[in-house]
């Protein structure tokens, strides 16, 4: 690891990696706080602060006194015809365009028959 201020990003990109490529799958906990630090070498601040990152890009869920567990990677998935779905929290939904909508949590979103997503 580098300075203080990309130590928190560089082990936040090691954690997503992992996380994509299947080395930690959905359900297996993250390694505590205190075992990263001592695998880094980083202190607890920096250590919270790259956990916090991976949370905020929906990969981990934190269960206060359990630990971090990981969710998926978060990537694109298909819905089709008829399939729905609806988050527990807030959604970030990535158009094919680039632009990026933030859903409210309990928005459902609908796939119609023609394949288009609607939400409401």
């Amino acid at each position: 690891m580098t300075d203080r201020r990309s130590s928190w990003l560089e082990l936040a990109e090691n954690l997503a990696e992992r996380v994509r490529t299947g080395k930690l799958q959905p359900g297996d906990r993250l390694p505590t706080e205190n075992e990263l630090r001592n695998s880094t070498g980083l202190s607890r601040t920096t250590v919270r602060h790259a956990v916090a990152e991976v949370r905020s890009r929906g990969l981990i869920k934190t269960v206060p006194q359990d630990g971090s567990f990981v969710l998926g990677s978060g990537g694109p998935f298909q819905l089709g015809p008829g399939e729905s779905v609806t988050p527990s929290t807030a959604l970030i939904v990535t158009g094919a365009d680039g632009s990026i909508r933030t859903l409210a949590a309990g928005t459902r979103i609908v796939v119609d028959a023609n394949g288009c997503a609607c939400h409401g």
